[in-house]
């Protein structure tokens, strides 16, 4: 079974319907669609990030232990109704190889205008069932993003801030006021071999271009409801720490 970091966006598109020859004569025949590459990297600024790393937040150190969010509603936009829902939620986490949130799909030839997803899961799943979720799949309890009083942990940052003691830093952020939307508009075409990447920057989780900064000495802990406040700044900066590469 395909693990539960990758991001399946599978595409049930129409197949293209396309002429071809054979040495008999000319046939129709059913091509599938292309294949497209789709990876989620993680970076700090401009270098690569893995778990154990250590990075510099105004000059603090920080050790990060574990980077894990849920995407919601990923959509390619064809810039008119006949936009495609890809998936309705994936599940990644930093822990992970690179290889394994690496993972090959299909999207029917042609033109878009950008993509669309959310940070966290949209209202009906959120206040679903939890009992119908197998171990593999991204709501599964199993990846313990879930909270017993009821709802998803949408995005999860937990690492040590390096001083003169060990500071735990904790961000579990939930609730449906902190799921944020996310638009990527720019023109590309399918064809061939593609590449979708999607980059998530943790420099831009405590704010760096543009978001709010966050001080990890002081700031180093919520849970959510014990302070919404810095909960919704978080889910702020995680919507700022995303960007799309798309194929050229």
């Amino acid at each position: 079974m395909m693990k539960t970091t990758y991001l399946k966006l599978g595409l049930f598109a129409a197949l293209l319907i396309a002429g071809c020859s054979e040495d008999n004569g000319g046939c129709n025949c059913v091509l599938p669609p292309p294949e497209v590459i789709y990876s989620v990297e993680f970076a700090n600024g401009n270098e690569s990030l893995e778990a154990g790393d250590t990075i510099l937040i105004d000059n603090k150190q920080v050790i990060v232990e574990r980077i894990q969010f849920y995407l919601g509603d990923v959509i390619a936009k064809q810039g008119d109704s006949s936009d495609i829902l890809i998936r309705d939620v994936e599940f990644f986490s930093l822990e992970n190889a690179p290889e394994d949130n690496q993972f090959i799909r299909t999207l029917a030839e042609g033109n878009y205008t950008g993509l669309d997803f959310s940070v966290g899961i949209n209202e009906m799943l959120n206040q679903g069932n939890t009992a119908q979720w197998n171990a593999g799949d991204p709501l599964s309890t199993s990846n313990n993003m879930y909270w017993p009083m009821g709802g998803y942990i949408f995005s999860k940052f937990e690492g040590r801030l390096i001083t003169d003691t060990v500071i735990s830093v904790i961000y579990h952020i939930g609730r449906e006021a902190n799921r944020r939307d996310l638009i990527f508009d720019e023109n590309f075409s399918i064809s061939g071999v593609n590449n979708v990447v999607i980059s998530f920057d943790v420099q831009k989780l405590f704010g760096a271009d543009g978001g709010t900064s966050i001080n990890p000495a002081t700031q180093n802990e919520t849970h959510t409801m014990n302070d919404p406040q810095l909960a919704s700044i978080i889910a702020d900066n995680y919507a700022n720490a995303f960007s799309v590469t798309f194929p050229q």
